[in-house]
């Protein structure tokens, strides 16, 4: 029986801004099983980013409001002190964050800083550490003499791989994957993608991979949800997702996949979705796509319920099914 690593509900974020309250998140609803990669995907500001530094609890408490539940192995994350937090985030959930340059020191030397994420979890002696830290590079696909270099000397590639080395050094449950990809050209995403799989399988990790890319969540994720003004609009197999989706939304996302038959046509236009997102500094009533979507009638003005459509598939619209 398949149990869940991780389970969001009815999750609310609010920052405090020079501007007004950001509603960022509006009761978001995830479910994460164990040993699954699942998908988290998206336009940029749509919340994929700040569901995951909910669940570390990287966000700035002083200005941020947050309510609902996240459920990890028996225990609401939001209700825990900063010293449990301590400890599960890096240990038992790490991430490998969009941007690896600007998440790695320059000051320090790649093995120093992949020895530091386990001197503050793992009891093991400078010698154990510095073996560890070898024997992890080469696992990402790095020459252990790598440890003795700086960020900066290494090309993007490389700095996500030491990324993704520190984030599977204390042996996680869940890792979390913030657009591992978005900076390098294809022949190095497939590369890092492989590798993560690889790892996944190896070490039983449950991956959450946040994108932007629809051909990403199909060629690598077990499930996936996707994501539209802070709310999940639809989660279902990717598979089945991108093959027949219920949403709207996903299936405006899905026509603007580039497709071989109009990449040499140049008078061919790319479909694009009208319009933009909600600017979220008010909480809205209704449903969140209703200003672009052309199924939109008066019942769009009410917020839908989330429905289960069935083999592990559900959507939040009134007109389900119709896209």
């Amino acid at each position: 029986m398949e149990t869940d690593c991780l389970s969001i509900e009815n999750l609310f974020c609010d920052f405090l801004t020079i501007e007004g309250i950001v509603y960022a998140l509006s009761g978001v609803n995830l479910r994460l099983k164990r040993g699954e990669i699942h998908g988290l995907v998206g336009e940029s500001g749509c919340g994929k980013s700040v569901t995951s530094r909910a669940i570390l609890g990287l966000v700035d408490k002083k200005h941020t409001r947050m309510r609902g539940v996240i459920r990890f192995d028996g225990k609401n994350l939001l209700s825990l002190p900063e010293r449990e937090m301590r400890f599960i985030r890096g240990k038992r959930i790490s991430m490998i964050f969009q941007d690896p340059l600007n998440s790695l020191s320059p000051l320090e030397t790649v093995g120093s800083q992949i020895e530091e994420a386990m001197t503050n979890h793992l009891d093991l002696d400078k010698a154990k550490l510095r073996h560890r830290t070898a024997f992890l590079l080469e696992k990402v696909g790095l020459h252990p003499d790598t440890s003795r270099q700086y960020p900066f000397e290494l090309s993007g590639g490389m700095q996500q791989r030491v990324m993704i080395a520190q984030a599977i050094s204390c042996n996680p449950e869940l890792l979390i994957a913030d657009e591992p990809t978005t900076a390098l050209d294809l022949t190095i995403q497939a590369q890092v993608l492989d590798i993560l799989k690889s790892l996944q399988k190896e070490l039983s990790l449950t991956v959450l991979l946040i994108t932007h890319n629809f051909a990403l969540v199909t060629e690598n994720c077990d499930r996936a949800s996707v994501m539209y003004a802070g709310r999940i609009v639809e989660t279902a197999p990717a598979r089945s997702l991108i093959e027949s989706a219920a949403h709207p939304y996903t299936n405006a996302l899905i026509n603007c996949i580039p497709r071989s038959s109009t990449a040499g046509n140049r008078r061919e236009k790319l479909p694009v979705i009208s319009g933009s997102p909600p600017r979220l500094y008010a909480p809205l009533d209704g449903c969140p796509f209703v200003l672009r979507c052309p199924k939109a009638d008066n019942a769009c003005a009410q917020m839908p319920a989330v429905t289960d459509l069935g083999e592990g598939r559900a959507v939040c619209c009134h007109h389900k099914g119709d896209a």
